[in-house]
């Protein structure tokens, strides 16, 4: 009997034991919400320690290993790219799980940036750690992109306006600062800006008899490419509302903004104008 309970002591020991281990053990649920978690704090360390060295995201259009993936997250939090995650959905299929994320960064939050980005994913595991991100889906591409692109053209074109700043070096040292301040200005400002920033460019006509290019650059200048000869001559313009007043020697030309892409010209300028170089951002 006596060895008999020894016995039983020993296997209730070994029973608590491997429970007490088990319970120490973190979910693999609970390991993706905390990687989630050092991603949205920039924590470069601790989602260093959360991935398995042969780590490997698969992206939509790249695919990385878990240098690269570390060394981009930290570029991209360098650009002031913080962000807030979501979690929509999560699901712990035992060797996988699978997550619907909503993120917020602070370029959404000043300026306004609807609907807010989701991505479906993929997480698998090795000894506890994660051994690869799939993204199954980007939800909302288009529509994020679209809105991103209407509202950082004004808010880089108010800060090259007020600061001088352009480009990468300068604009992202102080990048919440500035958005910050854009996000408070006057709506009427906002809306002018606005049509500043996505006038700037060339527009070309294939209707018009006098006039073949405009090319706008910054708040006042303009240069006019006739349809005759080509050659180019610059001027100023005035902004007024919807409506674009050009100064030349002879009378002022009248164009108005259909919308961003469009220019409709008046008299002796009469034609549509479809803007040519169009820079948009990617994901």
């Amino acid at each position: 009997n006596e060895f008999r309970v020894l016995i039983m002591k020993k296997v209730i020991s070994f029973l608590l034991c491997v429970l007490f281990f088990t319970s120490c053990q973190q979910s693999k649920e609970g390991i993706v919400k905390d990687f989630i978690e050092a991603e949205d704090n920039s924590n470069i360390e601790k989602m260093s320690r959360l991935l398995a060295d042969s780590f490997m995201f698969y992206g939509k259009i790249d695919t990385q290993n878990k240098e690269a993936f570390l060394a981009k997250s930290e570029s991209y939090y360098k650009l002031g790219g913080h962000t807030h995650t979501k979690i929509l959905n999560i699901n712990d299929l035992d060797s996988i799980v699978k997550t619907e994320e909503q993120s917020r960064s602070i370029y959404d939050k000043y300026l306004e940036i609807t609907p807010l980005f989701i991505q479906q994913r993929t997480y698998k595991f090795t000894d506890n750690k994660i051994k690869s991100i799939t993204v199954d889906s980007n939800l909302n591409y288009e529509e994020y992109v679209k809105s991103f692109n209407e509202k950082w053209t004004p808010f880089a074109f108010w800060v090259k306006d007020k600061y001088d700043v352009d480009g990468e070096s300068g604009l992202f040292d102080n990048i919440e600062k500035y958005l910050s301040e854009y996000s408070n200005l006057p709506t009427s400002d906002k809306k002018q800006y606005k049509r500043y920033a996505h006038l700037q460019g060339t527009y070309v006509s294939d209707d018009c008899t006098f006039y073949k290019k405009l090319k706008f650059k910054g708040k006042r200048t303009v240069t006019i490419i006739d349809a005759l000869w080509g050659f180019p001559f610059a001027t100023s313009y005035e902004l007024d509302e919807d409506l674009i007043k050009i100064k030349t020697d002879r009378s002022d030309l009248l164009f108005e903004i259909k919308d961003s892409q469009t220019l409709i010209g008046e008299g002796f300028a009469e034609g549509t104008f479809i803007k040519t170089d169009n820079k948009k951002m990617t994901l």
